[in-house]
């Protein structure tokens, strides 16, 4: 992943990209699990630019919760770019995953659990990207495959996890 983070920053960069309101067609179903696991913290991992926390939006206020109780990285964004190394209630990841290769799938799904105490709840858009990387042609989503495929990633890390549930669910 490393490797891609400067491609991401470089795109970033011209803030025309990544503004991290994908979460937004989340938001009352994610609302809905925060209240079932009495979630008071949130990591937004990969959060964007973070747009969905901002005016108008104010996402955070639509869970219950005061900005402050939420954390958001995003290593493209030099303002989101320190990983916090507690643990929260809930983490979130919404279309992060397929940026990650293949071969980094596991730790990077192990690194959300690491994370949580309660919940980690993560969508995953299953189709090549519509935008490629400016500096080589190649698609943003380098990791394509099938939700079945991902829920088998979740289902595996999730067993070093235990008292840790995780609802993932694919990008429309």
């Amino acid at each position: 992943m490393s490797n891609l983070v400067p491609l991401y920053r470089e795109m970033a960069e011209g803030g025309e990209q990544f503004h991290g309101l994908s979460i937004l067609q989340h938001a009352k179903s994610i609302g809905r699990l925060l209240k079932e696991y009495d979630v008071s913290t949130v990591l937004d991992f990969g959060c964007g630019r973070g747009d969905a926390y901002r005016s108008p939006h104010k996402l955070h206020h639509e869970w219950g919760l005061k900005r402050i109780d939420v954390a958001l990285y995003d290593p493209a964004f030099s303002r989101h770019d320190h990983l916090p190394e507690r643990r929260f209630s809930a983490v979130l990841c919404s279309d992060v995953l397929e940026h990650i290769p293949e071969e980094n799938v596991n730790d990077f799904i192990g690194g959300l659990f690491k994370r949580a105490k309660r919940l980690v709840w993560a969508s995953v858009c299953c189709r090549p990207a519509k935008k490629t990387f400016p500096q080589n042609g190649e698609n943003l989503h380098v990791t394509v495959q099938p939700l079945e495929w991902w829920q088998e990633r979740f289902k595996a890390v999730s067993t070093f996890f235990p008292g840790i549930t995780y609802v993932l669910v694919e990008t429309p």
